[in-house]
């Protein structure tokens, strides 16, 4: 949008104005402009709404003052979203008025001056304004909260301060309240200026018990405002004292109570995630938020937040600091990783005074340790071990409690630091890592987690099983341990490995350590030309009738029926009987649905197959049972068939011309096999084995032998016969 210009001088009034500026705003206009001092820039409200973003200059020649102005219509920002204050020495302002009378054309750029306002500037001003930073902050929130408060005076020796000032708090401000922000940089009578902001330099004098008065060298304002008080205003301050600015529109898009408005919640949590250290108000505000919106931070958002608030501090933490850690524990607990809790943990252990409790610290140090293993080594955890046997001792047990989930944790932490000096009898789980064969090299470093290699699962195993000191029979979450520690979460035994395991350890063992549903994984996603899949899935079914779920259990059974029909003993409507299957699986594995309907395909492929199945199999519909239809015909075994058997090429002619719109797909799939796969067999033929072919077809009756004495002519099937036989 476009802004309209005025140019106004002490000596002549207005004496240039863009065109359709309104009578009544310039007599407004005029009033506000004549008041301006002989250097200035100002951004002032008008008693309709709209703002004037003026500079007063004085003209070296003639003495007189000149006004360049543009006029903001309300609710209107200049162009790009820019704040006002970054007009400051933008080259588009006139230094000299136009001649008189002359129109300009409204302005669609103030564009900012090079480098003035620049990121490293302003944070070196704001670090000179140092303790004062944190009153004016607060003074100018009240501001924003309340038109009707008393304006803010800030004085400076230079009016370019009072500019970067205005800068400084724009950036912290919430943006609405930023570019509504009035100001003007030097008044030589603050009592008479209308501007929110009012700068001036130190000889000025004023009545100050109206304003919020702020000098050099002083905290607060001379009217003895209570500003930094106000936790807002002090986190900003401590970010703009960290030259962080850029953190003020990141807290912008985090959650809030309060949308737009002054919340030091989002601003502390942002600010203390990137690094910047606050005080404890800033601390408690960011705990506070964070247990608040807990539910909309991700995961990924933990980690620095709590290591920040978590983070050593000189002295001690305020009991509300403290409460409010504490709720926020609580509140997440459950709801994040175990190891993301671990500074809160470690937090808690180190204010503590009585260390009676020692099972609870030890449980935290666990946690932390199994997060952390490299602060094993600490000199720390060392003394507080060795100082403390019963801590030790504890810290043994809660590793033990741990291990059967994540034991690759607890085989890291053992192998990182020499933290465990024999582990006693009685600790089943942690005697297991300790006892997990790692390669050489692994031993310098960290637990490899892909498990051990194919050859050695077996022996490895039995290694950890063994040195558990009970059977998996009596303890069975033993069983557990070990097969994470074989069989890692990102890999599944195989079915041979399935098949062994279920039958070394019985299947209570795997229901109580509820390592099953590997098992059952092992069946449905083996590869479908293994041999050990569907004795698989029988075993699964008798052992767990009661665990697997429905859509598993039809699963199973489709790899059931698959052996029947390896076996020849399917029985009748083998086609329905996939279909139900299916249903019942859905969404049904890959590989299961590929072993099932690749043998179901075959069945229907050879000439015994069972009356009315090919045209179950043509009016099904179903694109995965007619794609492996289509490619078992296309096999090595069969299509060598076809080249050398003209009674089966005459059963399969037969077969693809049958059925004709049962469904589209039967007449895609036939179509193509008649054209791809027939007809190049053929070729491969003796004019001898072509006439046993049609011996074979006039035997079968009806006009198989004619229709495809038509189709097999040169040049391909023809007229009545493309249509009846071709694609649809």
């Amino acid at each position: 949008m476009s802004l309209a210009q005025l140019h106004y001088t002490s000596a002549a009034g207005f004496t240039a104005v863009s065109p359709d500026v309104p009578r009544d705003l310039l007599d407004e206009a005029e009033e506000v402009l004549a008041a301006f001092p002989a250097s200035a820039f100002s951004l002032t409200q008008l008693s309709d709404g709209s703002r004037l973003l003026s500079r007063t200059t004085t003209d070296p020649e003639s003495g007189a003052a000149h006004t360049h102005a543009v006029h903001l219509p309300a609710g209107v920002r200049l162009p790009g979203g820019a704040l006002p204050i970054t007009a400051w020495d933008s080259p588009r302002w006139a230094p000299l008025a136009p001649a008189p009378g002359s129109t300009p054309e409204p302005l669609d750029l103030l564009t900012p001056a090079a480098g003035f306002f620049d990121r490293d500037g302003l944070a070196d001003f704001a670090a000179s304004c140092g303790a004062r930073l944190a009153g004016v902050l607060a003074d100018v929130r009240t501001l924003c909260e309340d038109p009707g408060a008393r304006p803010v005076v800030l004085v400076e020796e230079d009016p370019a301060d009072i500019a970067r000032w205005v800068a400084v708090l724009g950036a912290a401000l919430p943006r609405e309240h930023a570019h509504g922000l009035t100001f003007t940089t030097y008044a030589e009578r603050p009592e008479h200026a209308l501007q929110q902001i009012i700068g001036t330099s130190p000889d000025v004098v004023f009545p100050a018990a109206e304003f919020r008065v702020h000098r050099p060298g002083r905290v607060g304002t001379d009217a003895g405002s209570a500003g930094v008080e106000d936790a807002w205003a002090a986190v900003a301050a401590q970010v703009w004292l960290a030259a962080r600015p850029e953190l003020f529109k990141r807290a912008a898009a985090q959650p809030s109570l309060h949308d737009g408005e002054f919340e030091e919640g989002p601003l502390a949590a942002t600010a203390l995630s990137a690094g910047v250290p606050l005080d404890s108000r800033g601390r408690t505000a960011a705990t506070l938020w964070a247990e608040e919106h807990a539910d909309g931070l991700n995961a990924s958002d933990w980690p620095a937040l709590l290591g920040a608030l978590c983070a050593p501090v000189p002295g001690s933490r305020p009991d509300g600091e403290l409460d409010a850690l504490a709720r926020l524990a609580e509140r997440i607990d459950g709801k994040v990783p175990t190891e993301i809790l671990a500074p809160l943990a470690a937090l808690f252990a180190a204010e503590d005074d009585n260390p009676a409790a020692v099972p609870e610290l030890a449980r935290q140090l666990a946690h932390e340790l199994l997060a952390e293993p490299d602060r094993a080594r600490s000199a720390a955890v060392r003394e507080a071990l060795d100082r403390h046997s019963a801590l030790h001792a504890q810290l043994l047990v809660h590793l033990d409690d741990l291990a059967p989930d994540n034991p690759f944790s607890v085989v890291r932490l053992l192998h990182t630091a020499d933290l465990v000096r024999g582990v006693p009898d009685g600790l089943p789980h942690l005697r297991m890592c300790a006892a997990y064969p790692l390669p050489g090299a692994s031993r310098q470093g960290q637990a490899q987690e892909h498990g051990p290699d194919a050859e050695d699962r077996d022996s490895t195993l039995h290694t950890v099983l063994r040195a558990a000191g009970v059977s998996p029979m009596i303890e069975p979450l033993v069983l557990r341990t070990g097969f994470r520690l074989v069989w890692p979460e990102n890999l599944l035994p195989t079915p041979q490995e399935a098949r062994w395991i279920l039958g070394e350890t019985g299947s209570d063992a795997h229901r109580t350590a509820g390592t099953y549903p590997e098992l059952i994984r092992a069946a449905l996603e083996g590869p479908a030309d293994d041999p050990d899949v569907t004795p698989l899935a029988a075993d699964l079914i008798r052992c767990f009738p009661h665990e697997i779920d429905a859509r598993q259990l039809g699963a199973l059974r489709m790899l059931e029926f698959a052996e029947s029909l390896a076996e020849g003993r399917a029985g009748a409507g083998p086609v329905a009987t996939a279909l139900t299957l299916r249903s019942a699986a859905h969404p049904v594995e890959a590989n299961v649905l590929q072993r099932a309907y690749g043998l179901v395909a075959r069945e229907l492929l050879s000439e015994q197959r069972p009356l009315g199945e090919l045209s179950a199999l043509a009016r099904s519909g179903d694109a995965d049972l007619l794609g492996a239809y289509g490619s078992v015909a296309r096999t090595a075994p069969l299509l060598d068939r076809l080249r050398t058997a003209p009674s089966y090429a005459a059963d399969c002619f037969m077969a693809w011309t049958a059925h004709t719109g049962a469904s589209g797909l039967w007449d895609d799939t036939r179509a193509a096999l008649l054209e791809e796969v027939l007809r190049p067999a053929l070729q491969h033929m003796t004019s001898r084995e072509i006439a046993s072919l049609l011996d074979h077809l006039d035997r079968a009756g009806g006009t198989h032998a004619s229709d495809f004495r038509a189709w097999h002519k040169p040049g391909g099937p023809l007229g009545r016969l493309a249509r009846r036989f071709g694609r649809r």
